[in-house]
This record gives structure tokens, sequence and C-alpha cells, in this order.
């Protein structure tokens, strides 16, 4: 699989991105960034520590943009990533900086044009300018989308989660691109439910490989406050379980329901709105390709309006954790206790 992560350099995004590198089924193409968690040019930089870190130091990094599109206010979130974004340890600079010669969108364009697959882990916003620029480029690409949600709250707003609030219009207009198929949401009905434990973190603490030793201390820090939303005890690792699921699809149950994004300036500003009713369209088992258009179903009911999309709604949390193990260096013999 021929990839390209587009990025906003946080812990969670860094734990992904040492993981999918440990993959040799995964042609890691480029890294773009965008700003998030922190601004732009720092994103660029821990995403060079990053993959420094992970002993690919040649894949290139090209710097994007902070969104900029109206959005609701919503502050970047030091208590959980720190104010540099990898959590405040100490990371040594990169040897490296970041490609400044080509701008992340051209690099987008010309990577969906080849039909590489984009997994995104935070705002959309260098997608977005690279679909508003080359809307026909979707079509020979795939995308997996940190971001969202169906049935659980949100954890940036009320009912908005992070990467979708922080640019609610660039997401509208990723979601509705013309891609190869559906994109797949990994949004917080699973990154909530698929989540770190005391094993996991045990693990990583031994600092066996590489990988446990550079993410220990940013995941330390990221443990204090990242699972404030989630059962007690628990802490989500939203990007990463997004890396897993692009790698390996079958550890999501899926289906394909119409998406919206809120992108006016309500309470509900940032909300993917994503039609889960019964339906007479989903007891014939159609596609939501075919009721993206707005309509009545045979029960007088408005039909599903929006995008299709592969939304994420159930997920193998043993296969997350066991993954997370091995990726410490323990062997992934079953659930951990």
């Amino acid at each position: 699989m021929r990839l390209v992560i587009d990025s906003d350099g946080g812990i969670d995004d860094a734990a992904a991105i040492v993981w999918l590198c440990g993959r040799p089924d995964v042609e890691l193409a480029a890294v773009t960034a965008v700003g998030g968690n922190v601004e732009v040019r720092q994103a660029a930089r821990n995403l060079r520590v990053i993959l420094e870190a992970a002993g690919r130091a040649d894949v290139p990094v090209y710097v994007g943009a902070d969104p900029a599109d109206p959005a609701p206010r919503i502050p970047r979130p030091v208590f959980i990533h720190g104010e540099d974004g990898l959590g405040d340890v100490g990371l040594a600079d990169p040897l490296r900086g970041a490609d400044e010669d080509t701008p992340a969108v051209e690099v987008l364009i010309r990577e969906m044009r080849r039909g590489a697959s984009l997994l995104t882990l935070g705002p959309l916003t260098n997608l977005a300018a690279a679909l508003r620029a080359d809307a026909a480029a979707a079509a020979s690409s795939r995308l997996t989308l940190m971001g969202g949600s169906a049935r659980a709250q949100g954890n940036a707003r009320p009912s908005a989660e992070a990467n979708v609030a922080h640019d609610p219009l660039a997401a509208a207009t990723a979601i509705g691109a013309r891609w190869a198929a559906p994109p797949v949401m990994v949004g917080l009905d699973v990154t909530h439910t698929a989540t770190l434990r005391e094993a996991e973190f045990a693990a990583l603490a031994a600092r066996r490989t590489a990988a446990a030793a550079f993410l220990d201390g940013p995941l330390s820090f990221y443990r204090r406050n990242a699972g404030s939303l989630c059962a007690e005890g628990e802490t989500p690792c939203h990007d990463l379980l997004a890396a897993m699921a692009l790698v390996r699809p079958d550890i999501l149950g899926v289906e394909t329901l119409p998406v919206e994004v809120d992108t006016g300036g309500s309470a509900a500003w940032g909300q993917t709105v994503v039609d889960l009713r019964e339906l007479g369209w989903r007891r014939r088992g159609e596609p939501a390709a075919a009721v993206v258009e707005p309509g009545r179903g045979p029960d007088g009911n408005e039909a599903g309006v929006g995008a299709p999309v592969a939304v994420g709604l159930t997920v193998d949390v043993d296969f997350f954790r066991a993954a997370v193990r091995e990726l410490a260096g323990e062997p992934a013999a079953g659930p951990s206790s």
C-alpha cells in the first residue's frame, strides 16, 4: 500500500506513524503537516522527530497550513499534548528540517493521482485545499480519516470531534469528494472503545523496543488527561486505531451511511451528522450512495442526505491492545487483563 499521512504532529499521531513505519506492507511515500494540536510548523518539526525515531528519516515531510476557515473556537489541547505537541518530554530537534520546496497541497494532489491511499490524523485543511484545486484526483485514491462521531458525544465540543471541529468546511469538502470508495471514518465511537489500559502502558514503560522507548514518555503525559471521556482507567489512542484500521480493515465493523458535517454557527457546529435511522432504504439494504439526494422514503420520512461514508461502529478491542503490546516487545498472545 502506497500511503500519504496528513498529521498535526501530536502524541497519538506519533504512535500511529511509528506503528506504520514498522509495517512491511506499507510504502510510506510522504507525510504532510497540518495545524491542529500545534501550529503547522511545530507539527512539521514533530513529524521529523517521529520519523527519525522510527528509523524513517528518508520519508519527506511537507508543510501545509493551519486551519483558517470559519470554525468554532477551540483552544489548543495543551493539557493533552503539551506545549510542544509531544508531551514536553525534552525530545531533541530533528536532524533534518521539513521539505520546503513543495507545498503539501501539491504533494497530496500528485499522490492521489498516483493512486496512493490517504490517512488523515488532524484537521482536513490540507486535503480540502487539494480537492478544491483538483477535485478529480480523489477518484484514484482512498481516504481513511480519524475524525467525527456517529453515536458518541464529541470531545472538543458537546457533539463535535476535534479534527472535524477545527475546520468543519474542510471536513465537509473531504467527506463529500468522489473517492474511489466511500471514505472510512474512524471516529469516537470506536476510538473511545479500543483503549489502552494498564497492561499496555506497563509494556511501553518496560522500553524493550525502540518504539516503546520513544513513545513511553509522550504517552505517559497523554495518559493524564486524554481518557476523561472513556471508561475509568482507560485511555484512547485515536490516531493509532485509525492507522491499524487502514492496514487491517477487518478490525472495524462499518456501515456505509449518509454523513453531513454541520458547517454553520450553531451549538452543533463541527458535528458529523450520521443518518442511523432504520428507514426503508436501510431495511432494503440499499447503499447510502443511492440516497445522497434529498427525498422521501416509502414511510414518508426524509431519506438520508449526505455523502456515503463507511462509518466505524464496532471494533476488535483485543486486536488493538495486543498490537500495542506487540509494538512494545510483548508477544500478542491474547486479550489484556
